[in-house]
């Protein structure tokens, strides 16, 4: 075998052929490192080894044509198979010689994670499994290539076969999703694709189930090439041949019969595919029968979903996992909800509930307000999953109800879904039309009304309130009066300053913006996520706490403006600067009230823009995330589900103008040029000899 190899490698570097092979497919590679690692600074080098995919299936039967077929071609076959060395250390060592001329382009790949350390942070785990992933990508497409250069003495029939089986190898989970009946032959051609066992390694997941099967493919290859060459084994080679197909075949469907959490390894830079504490100890301590329905069509599944409920249904026997094709089932999820489900959006149901979970809320995005662009920055999966399963199988849903017929502020769909990721329940209450605030409210929110309410609402509030129920109210700044309003806070110690409230210290104000506050945080059960970050409270009134009427009411001042703040009384002024009339601060603009005998609970925040989409963009989501601290408290959920999105921002890297050209004139034609003018010199010299 050793003499096999040595002659093939030798062919190969007194040829064209290797040279071309490794020049073509390094500046190729380095084209697209360059445009979008050193040009355009992304750090993730798994994108560039995904997008030369293509090129690697035209590469391969250069380097595999010649190699069985060229020795029919000048009858050194018999030659070569009657020789004293079994036939399958031909194979072998031809491999293995293929096989060496693509380990040296990936081999000095290996240093352009490197080079990009230079210029910001990489995730060299990620980078190397993207690598090794790719490594065994292209060792499978060399055993196909092989073994289609055995079948002919054409070189180019060989090559067109080899990249006719590959693009199709790679396109068939592509085709499968075409396919208008998703039957048998669709799910055979999803399972043979060889690109979609790549795609785990790229995102940053080393998949032993597909490092079994790219090994399988090569080992099957191989031993097709043995069988075909090999004469002696007559008309058995046909069914030797059908067993090593089916042997390759069963070791990979026993391969997928063992939980992935064995045989898959999270090693991106996020950690997309990682189970927390929390979820582990919520989901192996279930009692009931989960199950989580992926809505999607088959083929168009989001691969990252897919490992992420496979690890979910790995963790208890109680999670069950099916995907459900909306166009085979058009009424599945009508049992589920009124609404419209999205592709790759899941439904958790239990015994008692259901909950669905939309792809939209799964996958998070920024706006920005100049450009109104919007980018996807965080995966929010682990977090959604299993505070739905906490929803379905808790006793009892605790309800939220805001308060309605007074034109209040609008509920943003991100702030809803925050508070129904923390289990509550969202539903709206007429009071005008309600005896009471019912009896399952479990907090009663007041969000910015601009009519006062009346005064039998009032005292609807306040039987609630003295009964110890739990109120969130957010004020807005009006023309009109408030005094139901405005009575419901001073039976709690409060009363609103009158005017707005300007800041005179410009570190506590946006710039150009003295009434866009950026207050002092208390620290609290309630401000405990949003310490040490900025809260932005425009238009707010001051809060005055009337600390001495009421023994039994305890306060706790959770926003508060500096000392150099004031309240403008006459808003129409055109003097920004504090006026004679102004009332002095500093003013609280959040606080918590607790009443230590009935229980009750009150925060009020004196702004009605505190939730405002736009301002909390401002601040990376921190009012929204102070809402949340304020429902946590009042919920007393024992332990909520506190699961972070993970960030998929990326860290781009800073690449000097100079450093990107010197690096890609080097890459893209530097090493790939000395590498052709030294095969051609080395080719001129065999030839004139």
């Amino acid at each position: 075998m050793r003499a096999i190899y040595k002659k093939e490698i030798r062919a190969y570097l007194t040829s064209m052929t290797g040279y071309i092979f490794i020049a073509v497919l390094l500046a190729v590679l380095g084209l697209y490192y360059t445009a979008n690692c050193l040009i355009g600074g992304y750090p993730v080098f798994g994108v560039i080894l995904s997008s030369i995919n293509f090129i690697l299936m035209i590469l391969i039967p250069v380097l595999t044509m010649r190699s069985l077929s060229e020795e029919k071609k000048q009858k050194t076959d018999q030659l070569l198979f009657t020789a004293p060395i079994s036939m399958w250390k031909i194979v072998v060592g031809k491999y293995l010689a293929m096989f060496t001329m693509f380990l040296i382009p990936m081999a000095l790949t290996c240093l352009l994670p490197l080079m990009m350390r230079m210029f910001g942070a990489v995730s060299l785990p990620m980078a190397y499994t993207a690598i090794f992933g790719y490594l065994l990508f292209g060792a499978a497409c060399l055993a196909i290539g092989l073994f289609l250069s055995a079948l002919t003495e054409s070189q180019v029939i060989a090559a067109i076969l080899t990249f006719a089986m590959l693009f199709f190898l790679n396109m068939a989970s592509g085709i499968a999703s075409l396919m208008p009946s998703q039957g048998i032959l669709s799910k055979v051609l999803s399972s043979i694709c060889l690109y979609e066992r790549f795609v785990n390694f790229m995102q940053g997941i080393f998949d032993v189930t597909a490092v079994i099967y790219y090994l399988a493919v090569i080992l099957a290859f191989l031993c097709f090439t043995i069988l075909f060459l090999d004469k002696k084994h007559g008309k058995y080679r046909i069914y030797l041949a059908l067993l090593t197909g089916i042997g390759a075949v069963g070791i990979n469907l026993l391969v997928l019969l063992v939980p992935s959490t064995y045989f898959k390894y999270d090693v991106s830079q996020q950690r997309l595919f990682t189970i927390g504490e929390q979820t582990e100890e919520i989901v192996q301590g279930l009692s009931e029968d989960v199950t989580l329905f992926l809505v999607a069509q088959e083929g168009g599944e989001d691969t990252t979903l897919l490992e992420l409920l496979e690890r979910y249904q790995n963790l208890s026997s109680h999670i069950q996992v099916e995907t459900k094709d909306p166009v085979q089932n058009p009424n599945f999820t009508s049992q589920y909800s009124q609404e419209d489900v999205e592709d790759n959006s899941i439904i958790v149901a239990g015994e008692n509930r259901s909950k669905v979970i939309h792809y939209y809320d799964i996958y998070q995005y920024e706006t920005d307000y100049y450009s109104y662009s919007t980018t996807l920055s965080a995966f929010d999966g682990e977090g959604q999953i299993t505070s739905a399963i906490a929803y379905v199988t808790s006793e009892e849903v605790p309800v939220l109800y805001t308060l309605e017929g007074h034109h209040e502020a609008e509920m943003s769909s991100s702030v809803r879904a925050l508070i129904e990721k923390e289990n509550l329940e969202i539903r709206t209450l007429n009071l005008l039309t309600s005896r009471t605030v019912p009896e399952d409210a479990k907090i009663l929110m007041i969000n910015g009304p601009l009519v006062d309410i009346s005064v039998e609402e009032k005292e609807k509030i306040l039987d609630y309130m003295q009964a110890g129920g739990y109120v969130i109210m957010l004020t807005a700044y009006g023309e009109e009066d408030y005094p139901n309003l405005e009575g419901l806070l001073e039976a709690y110690g409060l009363e609103l300053a009158e005017g707005l409230v300007l800041e005179g210290d410009s570190n506590y104000y946006l710039p150009n913006f003295p009434y866009y506050l950026l207050p002092d945080i208390g620290y609290s059960e309630v401000t405990q996520n949003v310490t040490g970050r900025y809260v932005l409270m425009p238009f707010a009134q001051g809060i005055v706490k009337k600390e001495d009427e009421k023994d039994n009411l305890s306060f706790e001042s959770l926003l508060t403006t500096s000392d150099q703040s004031y309240s403008k009384v006459n808003i129409e002024s055109e003097v920004m600067s504090k006026e004679e009339e102004d009332l002095e601060g500093p003013f609280d603009v959040g606080v918590k009230v607790t009443d230590t005998e009935a229980g009750t609970r009150l925060i009020c925040f004196s702004t009605d823009k505190l939730l405002d989409e736009q301002a909390d963009s401002m601040v990376s989501g921190a009012n929204s995330e102070l809402l949340m601290g304020a429902v946590s408290w009042m919920s007393g959920h024992e332990s909520p589900v506190s699961i972070a999105p993970k960030s998929l921002m990326v860290e781009y890297l800073t690449v000097p103008a100079g450093s990107a050209i010197f690096w890609g004139l080097l890459i893209v034609f530097v090493i790939p040029l000395t590498i052709l003018v030294t095969g051609g010199v080395i080719w001129v010299r065999r030839r004139k000899k």
